[in-house]
């Protein structure tokens, strides 16, 4: 069963950033789905568990946002 994350994200001000957000997420393995939302500053992740948090955290701040 997947579990539904939610992470608070910085920096996003348009499609092109939460495209970016989104496409950083996915590519954690682990990863099942994401949806940024630039307005709400938030991502909602569809994931196999909690333990992917840290490594979508650094997946995030390494495509240039804040979490």
């Amino acid at each position: 069963m997947l579990k539904s994350i939610v992470i608070n994200v910085t920096g996003m001000s348009c499609s092109h950033c939460e495209a970016a957000v989104v496409k950083a997420c996915e590519s954690v393995d682990g990863v099942e789905g994401a949806k940024a939302n630039a307005k709400k500053g938030i991502v909602k992740i569809k994931a196999a568990n909690d333990s992917v948090v840290e490594a979508i955290k650094a997946a995030i701040k390494e495509a240039g946002f804040g979490c």
